[in-house]
């Protein structure tokens, strides 16, 4: 008799997961996110999200549902990752954040993993607000804010990708995601997605303009988009992209819709994220501030430039190639861009900024801000930007030569209306 396969090392999963039960069906979708999202959940059966989101403003405000307590998977351990044999298996991925940009690293990733593995079934959970670039990705499996005990028990090893080192760094610092997934599984990138960009096609482009980025630390500038929007109109249709549902494009589209060219479409916001994803891919060119968007354009070539403040742009970019990276030139006495960091900082008396715009060192600015500050917001938006979009604000002209330059050199003409 033969016998029974030893299991693989196993550790508790690291990413924080909460259980819960319900006393009826139930069904939920989410607003930023496409129908194909929505889940169902049956009467009497434990589930288990790590979206403290979902915990906090849904669950805890219906009286439907219990919440049991903080609870732990058994995943694969973190040493064998490289090694393990999963051809044949069904693997699915815990994900630890929402965020776009990790998110598209982590559906590259996916790309090489099955393209080496060969898994009898790949699926991801609680991808929250990012469910939609999975679904894009050829994913069947997307558990976007839950999945219950029984349907955990279908899959041969849970991973939880919270146990990557570098997943946790990435609030603070940028990380080449995208590598640092393929370097802890050892595995070269996927075939899928090109690193080169998409030609441009030979009549009037389809511009898309994104200033918004999740941070003010990387937000353009309206200097800096109100002396795009001409040039870029010379060379095709031209659509400035914000978020009304964000306070930064609240605040943009306040300041800069009324004094917009009649010839500029403005998208005040997205129905999803699969919307979105799909504007990436059907826009020609593209300029963009250093944001999930940027990242969304591996997925499809799609040309354009992106503009670095604080972040190293060889970092975001990776292997990728088909944005030119403007990096803003500043020089200060308590900082140069780009810096290093991916989100404002906290001072331990609660001071929120960056180096520059609290003249301190980043030594005595120890963590991230976890609170909503909309007057902050507004403040470095409008009032005083933080020192490196203030020189961009200041000087946008040689962004404006760059982007043309990179236009130029892609073989785009100036071309008649």
């Amino acid at each position: 008799m033969a016998e029974p396969a030893t299991p693989p090392p196993s550790q508790p999963s690291r990413t924080p997961l909460a259980a819960f039960s319900t006393s009826a069906d139930f069904r939920f979708s989410q607003s930023n996110a496409s129908p194909r999202a929505a889940q169902q959940g049956r009467a009497g059966e434990r589930h288990v999200t790590s979206s403290r989101a979902f915990l906090n403003n849904a669950l805890r405000r219906d009286a439907r549902f219990r919440i049991l307590g903080n609870v732990t998977l058994p995943c694969l351990a973190r040493g064998v990752w490289p090694t393990h044999a999963f051809a044949g298996q069904r693997v699915l991925f815990l994900l630890p954040s929402p965020a776009l940009g990790s998110n598209v690293s982590t559906a590259l990733f996916l790309d090489a993993f099955a393209a080496r593995h060969r898994p009898k079934a790949l699926g991801v959970f609680c991808a929250e607000s990012a469910t939609d670039i999975y679904f894009r990705a050829g994913l069947k499996d997307v558990f976007a804010l839950f999945v219950a005990e029984r349907e955990l028990r279908r899959w041969d090893v849970i991973v939880d990708l919270g146990m990557l080192e570098s997943r946790r760094d990435v609030e603070l610092w940028p990380v080449d995601m995208e590598a640092e997934l393929n370097a802890a599984f050892a595995l070269a990138p996927g075939p899928r997605y090109a690193a080169a960009p998409r030609a441009l096609p030979q009549r009037r482009l389809r511009i898309g303009l994104l200033p918004l980025a999740s941070s003010p630390l990387r937000t353009l500038p309206l200097a800096a988009t109100q002396a795009l929007l001409e040039p870029l109109l010379g060379f095709g249709e031209l659509t400035l992209c914000l978020n009304r549902f964000q306070q930064q494009g609240v605040l943009y589209a306040r300041e800069l819709a009324p004094r917009l060219p009649k010839a500029v479409k403005l998208i005040d916001a997205f129905a999803s994220i699969g919307a979105l994803l799909d504007a990436v891919a059907g826009f020609d060119y593209l300029v963009l501030a250093d944001s999930g968007p940027a990242h969304m354009t591996k997925l499809h070539a799609t040309p354009g430039v992106a503009v670095y403040s604080s972040a190293p742009a060889e970092v975001l970019q990776g292997r990728f190639r088909n944005l030119a990276a403007f990096h803003v030139r500043f020089a200060g006495p308590h900082c140069r861009a780009p810096c290093g960091l991916a989100k404002l900082r906290e001072t331990a008396d609660g001071r929120i900024g960056c180096m520059g715009s609290l003249s301190l060192p980043l030594a005595e600015l120890p963590k991230t801000p976890k609170r909503q500050d909309p007057a902050l917001v507004e403040h470095l938006l409008l009032a005083a930007p933080v020192p490196c979009v203030a020189a961009l604000a200041a000087d946008p002209a040689p962004l404006v030569a760059f982007v043309l330059a990179d236009l130029a050199g892609r073989g785009a003409i100036p071309r008649a209306s």
